[in-house]
């Protein structure tokens, strides 16, 4: 199509559609009618299918629970563990410082033991000097 000032050009999205109504499948052929011994079959099976879910429900869940005491006893055997080692721990830690303190109790008692001989010594020094100086003047 021409029209003043330029060229316009239709545009097709989409290709046509047959105005037809398409042909519904046919349905299924009805079944013959259901007796009575094949709907308790259907009934029978439902019952076994129900029956086999709640048994892997049951199943499952014993898992579960298997699972989870397994759990729980190993965070019971880790904290048996932990409590061992950390009162081991202790208990050296313990007995470091009380080797400690006994060796300072000996240092210390060490020395008070040197300081009373070195007074003993003065203690004797002195009075010797004393008797020397009382001596020498009871001389003359």
């Amino acid at each position: 199509k021409e029209k003043v000032g330029g060229l316009a050009y239709e545009v097709i999205l989409k290709p046509a559609t047959a105005t037809e109504v398409p042909v519904k499948p046919i349905s299924p052929p009805k079944e013959k009618a259901i007796s009575e011994a094949d709907i308790l079959n259907k009934l029978k099976k439902a019952e076994e299918r129900r029956q086999s879910l709640e048994q892997q429900r049951l199943e499952q869940l014993a898992k579960d629970r298997a699972k989870a005491q397994e759990i729980v006893a190993k965070a019971q055997e880790e904290s048996k563990l932990f409590s061992e080692e950390t009162e081991k721990k202790l208990r050296k830690a313990m007995e470091a410082n009380k080797e400690n303190r006994e060796t300072q109790i000996n240092a210390l008692q060490e020395r008070l033991r040197e300081h009373e001989r070195r007074i003993e010594e003065v203690r004797r020094n002195k009075q010797n000097n004393i008797q020397q100086e009382v001596a020498p003047e009871g001389q003359a």
